[in-house]
């Protein structure tokens, strides 16, 4: 009996050692981490799209001619939210890039501890491509570079690190050049001359647009309108490597409107296209060139794939003089020509380009 007796004393012991024991192994925290892995805007403001699926996919777009490059830079922020347990630490690792295109620089690997509760680290992939050349001259192509991201490292190994980790997509789309030069003139806004049936001039190198001369009971002319006008010029560099260019400006029926007459700005291959805000930064942006008034900017740097855009503010020269004998008097005759034409000039070629307008007397 009392054999039976500590028999059970001692089960019972060792039932309630067992569930202690159980007890402080589930009080003991796993080894997990929740760190949030998010690419950003880039450096030239290209949006990443994320959609829900593929999930953690980031997709990053560009667009550039047939010869062109892409300079840019995407920013990489890696916040830890929660850590639990007693690990030591764990690091973020950027796959080499993979694909057809060259020049995709990612970092190195990225530590993670702990003490890096609450807190971000940022980091940068960047891109400098070699000139982006179509197989045919005649042929659209998007080429795609793929960076995946992940942990490795892990002290201990058995870390629980949520799946937040990106997969990012860079994409070009590379498109045939039709023409590298383009020109158009503009009013005192940079808004295209008007036609005389009100439609916008949108074809490079015309002089279709319209504007009529005001004269006084003594046939001076006194103002026009518009006001002023801009010629503006752009060219694409396709030549497949850094130019440094000369811009020079025939002009027939314009007068440099101030001492900075001419400003240039190089814009980098995201370059969306002919726009109010583009046209402003060309004229008084923080890295605009004032050129003066003399007719020419000579020594600018435009690197693969980037677009110069050389624009010249002028008046109607005829302002102050006498309006010549037998002037026009319809917009469908007009007959006083505005014409500038822009030469760029650099290592193995030329461009050039003309674009007016014609008065008549209102």
């Amino acid at each position: 009996m009392k054999m039976k007796t500590l028999f059970s004393a001692l089960a019972i012991t060792a039932a309630g050692f067992a569930t202690a024991v159980s007890a402080q192994a589930a009080s003991v925290p796993k080894n997990a981490a929740d760190l949030s892995v998010v690419p950003g805007i880039t450096a030239s403001n290209v949006i990443p799209e994320h959609p829900a699926q593929p999930a953690n996919s980031y997709f990053y777009k560009y667009s550039v001619n047939d010869g062109g490059k892409i300079i840019d830079s995407i920013p990489v922020k890696m916040c830890l939210n929660t850590s639990t347990g007693t690990w030591s630490l764990f690091y973020v690792n950027f796959s080499d890039p993979n694909g057809s295109t060259f020049g995709i620089s990612v970092p190195g690997n990225t530590m993670i501890t702990p003490t890096d509760l609450n807190t971000c680290k940022d980091t940068t992939i960047t891109i400098d491509t070699e000139p982006l050349v179509l197989a045919d001259a005649t042929k659209a192509e998007v080429r795609e570079t793929n960076i995946n991201v992940k942990p490795e490292g892990k002290n201990p190994n058995d870390i629980n690190i949520s799946n937040n980790f990106p997969n990012i997509h860079i994409l070009y789309e590379i498109n045939p050049v039709l023409n590298d030069t383009t020109c158009f003139t503009t009013d005192g806004d940079g808004n295209l001359l008007a036609k005389c049936d009100g439609t916008a001039v949108t074809a490079s190198g015309s002089d279709d647009g319209r504007f009529s001369i005001v004269t006084n009971n003594k046939n001076v002319q006194k103002s026009t309108n518009p006001g002023q006008f801009y010629y503006n010029v752009l060219w694409t560099n396709m030549t497949g490597k850094d130019q440094v260019v000369n811009v020079s400006l025939a002009v027939t029926g314009g007068a440099a409107k101030g001492a900075n007459a001419i400003h240039a700005y190089a814009f980098a291959p995201s370059f969306s296209g002919v726009t109010p805000e583009a046209f402003q930064m060309v004229n008084d942006g923080i890295d605009s060139l004032a050129g003066g008034s003399d007719g020419s900017i000579d020594g600018i740097t435009v690197p693969a794939g980037w677009t110069l855009w050389t624009n010249y503010h002028m008046d109607w020269a005829g302002i102050g003089t006498t309006a010549p004998t037998g002037a026009a008097s319809t917009c469908g005759g007009a007959d006083q020509i505005l014409s500038v034409i822009g030469t760029v000039t650099g290592d193995g070629f030329t461009r050039s380009c003309t674009s007016g307008a014609k008065g008549y007397k209102k």
